[in-house]
């Protein structure tokens, strides 16, 4: 894979706080690229969210296109440029809808954009946390989008594209992705730049790793998980019980709904079971649990009564929800399969009257000429008795 320069200027990310004008634009840019946006891409994330749907379409476009490319780009915030941002927004929209801007677009990417642009402290970069940056990040790199042939995926700036053959991932860095960014300004991010083959080579997108058609959790994102809970439960805190298990559950569901899908049982056993040791530990600190009492009395029903919520049952209920479904489904294909057999055994029923019917003419037709042969062979031997009587006489 061929090497990309190193330009970018290393921008750290920054947060500000969310006005409701920025809110009220966002939504506005949201209906304006939406309805044509899902024509042309139906599985891109600002459309849809991460879900199901997404991992199978991952396994069915892998057996087609058995080849990959995987990239996102260095500090893709930090490093976004305002001017090319305000160029590129009213190109970008009618290359993707074909119409002409708006009298509110227009006062939009006159006052409003370059306003809330000029927030950042470094006149450069867009801040983290804002549903207006999230909605211009992900519109800034529709002008990448609209140059694949192929089918891909897209994270933000995270990428997932399906190729034909061994060769296409190069020719798609080389040709389309490397001077567009260069375009917009932005350089990959060497370290996540990944190319081969599904299921010979694993490949991390979205905080999953596919393998031999299965979806399991990255060990980053299961660390990520753990430094979470550790923070939370740091023995110095000095917090109420109900608001560290309340955190705790924020993070439980976070965590647990967004990976669910995926072959995760036993690694939801295991964090499951170091939540309620990190709980534990941190109870024990308390004055009104003795430490006499140890463990023994912090049972994992204990903790199930006092509100801790659990991984693995987020799984199951799932995987049951999941059950059902297919159940359901089945039941539908037998119901209209018997409708269909009804049918199917009529028509068979009336064919095989006809072909009974054929069979016995058949029959018949054998008998009478059998009957026949037996009626001209009787009348010969009548004649030659016949002849031996009157040749006697």
């Amino acid at each position: 894979m061929m090497a990309y320069q190193k330009n970018t200027s290393e921008f750290p990310y920054f947060k500000i706080k969310n006005q409701p004008k920025e809110k009220a634009l966002a939504n506005f840019l949201l209906r304006k690229f939406r309805p044509k946006l899902k024509q042309r891409f139906p599985q891109h994330y600002l459309i849809q969210p991460i879900s199901l749907k997404t991992l199978n379409f991952i396994k069915d476009t892998a057996k087609k296109y058995p080849y990959f490319i995987r990239f996102d780009i260095k500090l893709y915030y930090p490093s976004i440029n305002h001017k090319t941002m305000v160029e590129k927004l009213p190109k970008i929209y009618q290359k993707i809808t074909k119409l002409i801007l708006s009298r509110n677009f227009k006062k939009y990417l006159k006052n409003d954009i370059p306003k809330f642009l000029s927030r950042s402290p470094y006149n450069k970069g867009l801040s983290i946390g804002s549903k207006l940056s999230w909605i211009l990040a992900g519109i800034f790199l529709l002008d990448l989008d609209l140059e694949f042939k192929n089918s891909f995926l897209r994270q933000n700036d995270d990428y997932l594209i399906f190729c034909k053959n061994k060769k296409e991932p190069e020719k798609l860095l080389k040709n389309v992705i490397s001077p567009k960014l260069k375009e917009l300004n932005l350089e990959i991010n060497e370290k996540k730049l990944k190319s081969g083959k599904f299921h010979q080579d694993k490949v991390n997108f979205i905080g999953f790793d596919f393998y031999a058609s299965y979806f399991t959790i990255s060990e980053e994102k299961i660390d990520g998980f753990k430094r979470k809970i550790i923070k939370i439960t740091y023995l110095t805190k000095k917090k109420p019980k109900e608001a560290v298990i309340k955190l705790l559950n924020n993070q439980i569901l976070g965590f647990g709904h967004y990976y669910k899908s995926s072959s995760c049982k036993r690694t939801y056993r295991e964090l499951d079971s170091f939540v309620r040791m990190r709980l534990r530990r941190w109870l024990l600190t308390k004055k009104e649990l003795l430490p006499k009492e140890g463990n023994l009395i912090l049972t994992n029903e204990v903790l199930k009564n006092l509100g801790l919520k659990s991984l693995i049952e987020i799984k199951e209920r799932f995987d049951t929800k999941k059950r059902q479904k297919i159940r359901k489904s089945d039941k539908n294909k037998q119901k209209t399969g018997q409708s269909n057999l009804k049918r199917l055994n009529f028509k068979s029923r009336f064919n095989l009257d006809k072909y009974e019917q054929k069979l016995l003419l058949n029959q018949l037709e054998q008998l009478t000429s059998s009957l026949k042969r037996v009626e001209k062979r009787l009348a010969n031997l009548e004649n030659k008795l016949v002849k031996q009587n009157g040749s006697n006489s």
